[in-house]
């Protein structure tokens, strides 16, 4: 095993274990509860869960998601989710680091920032899927741009939008990629000189084909035609903007953003040293994709993925020529003996075993990071005081649990089954306005429980009309006075 190798082996061992978390995402539980339905019962029409919009439709666009979700859950638990769903982030990455110039020096160090740019997103959640798709979009295009990849092999990405389009509405992400690519490589040919990489006509108007075949194939799902224009009204939700933080844009202040701050900048700095001109489609990618990030934290994976290939492409051509161009191409190789070869592999053993201990510590730790980030004991005060079956209100951030634990919500994060109108209404009492018994007063909520930090405690308390049942760090729990 030369260096080379080992250092492959060992970052692609590192994505993975870095990609192992616990399962703080507040949507899995009722990604799991769900996905329990459908295995049971079918895939639900209407909402199930809460007590405020029974009637409310409900696409379930991710029911495969949560099909496979549950069927993981049931088999390996917890532990196996969270290892599952690392693996096909990890195998995203893996698919851009292959289509990576620079192999493995450079591919790994871009590969690297996009992974830590993407990381606040990465999870048990079926957002990862439209990493993985997209990765997998980027994978053959890209493939067919370098000649590695045959024109009949295209015929794979309707296959993939089928795929991918019972498991997330995202699968537009997909389409969307490849009109890009026709559109660049459009302008390419038009206003440019053909890039040594580049598509002809010919193969510009077979993309062309495969996107619409993509488009139709979205159409085999569940929810029929209904999911070409769902992600439009998910996209145009003004409360979903306003209120959910993933779908603001990132504040740089936070440094879970800088990463993807740095990759923006080395992107640019790589169109700007590059000794050679951008084409159309590679500026194109990046700033769209670049502009979704910057509108929406929710799409700085899909920028990551998209343009970790062509950061990689033009850093290295900007070094041709240099001393370490030699090494961060992959061109310069050590002599390896066996001594040093029984080395490699003594590493790669110690490596696997630190990622075990590290993997294992994190399955060990799940339990306490769930009660650490959900109220566990309150809903335990909840069913033993006979509660649980009441009208209460509830965190935003805690429905998906409770519905996990089989309590009636008031909402949860299924913003789309619950329209922007409600949200807004939601938003009263949490937001303390003027107005904030309305909600409390209308669905006639026996109990609230809410993070024990929260403002609404004080008002609470301060009101004749309620008293505080229990408390903890976590969360509080106030009931209507008798």
């Amino acid at each position: 095993m030369n260096i080379q190798r080992l250092f492959t082996l060992l970052f692609i061992l590192s994505l993975f274990t870095i990609a192992v978390s616990e399962t703080r995402d507040g949507d899995m539980w009722w990604h799991l509860r769900t996905g329990e339905v459908i295995i049971d019962e079918g895939i639900p029409r209407q909402d199930i869960f809460s007590y405020t919009v029974p009637n409310n439709e409900w696409i379930t666009h991710e029911w495969l998601s949560q099909a496979l979700m549950w069927m993981t859950y049931q088999w390996s638990g917890l532990t196996g989710l969270m290892l599952l769903f690392a693996a096909f982030t990890t195998a995203a990455l893996v698919l851009v680091y292959i289509r990576c110039d620079g192999r493995p020096y450079l591919a790994a160090f871009v590969v690297l920032l996009a992974a830590l740019a993407s990381a606040p997103f990465w999870g048990v959640r079926p957002q990862v899927f439209n990493m993985l798709f997209a990765a997998l979009f980027v994978f053959l295009v890209e493939g067919f741009k370098d000649g590695k990849v045959q024109r009949r092999t295209l015929w794979l990405l309707p296959l993939l939008t089928i795929l991918w389009a019972n498991l997330h509405s995202g699968y537009l992400l997909g389409i969307a990629l490849l009109v890009s690519y026709i559109l660049g490589e459009g302008l390419q040919l038009r206003f440019g000189t053909r890039a040594a990489r580049g598509l002809g006509w010919e193969g510009i108007r077979w993309l062309a084909f495969m996107t619409a075949a993509c488009f139709i194939a979205a159409v085999i799902n569940p929810n029929g035609p209904e999911l070409w224009v769902y992600p439009f009204f998910t996209l145009g939700s003004g409360a979903m903007q306003q209120y959910i933080q993933e779908w603001q844009s990132p504040n740089f202040h936070l440094n879970i953003f800088w990463p993807f701050a740095a990759l923006l900048a080395i992107g640019v700095l790589s169109f700007i040293v590059s000794k050679k001109r951008p084409a159309w489609t590679d500026v194109i990618l990046f700033a769209g994709t670049g502009a979704a990030g910057l509108l929406s934290a929710r799409h700085i994976p899909l920028f990551a993925i998209v343009t970790s290939p062509i950061i990689a492409r033009y850093l290295l051509v900007s070094l041709e020529g240099s001393r370490l161009y030699p090494i961060l191409s992959g061109q310069s190789t050590a002599q390896m003996t066996g001594r040093l070869q029984l080395l490699n592999w003594l590493l790669l053993v110690i490596g696997v075993v630190v990622a075990a201990s590290w993997i294992f510590n994190k399955a060990q730790q799940n339990d306490l990071a769930i009660a650490d980030q959900f109220p566990v004991s309150a809903v335990d005060y909840l069913e033993a005081s006979g509660l649980d079956q009441q009208r209460g209100y509830n965190s935003y951030n805690w429905g998906g649990y409770l519905i996990w634990r089989g309590i009636p919500v008031f909402v949860d994060g299924r913003a789309d089954v619950y329209g922007d109108e409600f949200l807004h209404f939601y938003r009263r009492t949490f937001d303390l306005t003027s107005r904030w018994r309305e909600p409390l007063d209308e669905y006639e909520v026996d109990y609230v429980l809410m993070e024990s930090t929260h403002s609404l405690f004080s008002l609470l308390a301060a009101s004749d009309e309620w008293q505080q049942a229990y408390s903890d760090e976590v969360a509080a729990v106030y009931i209507r006075a008798e």
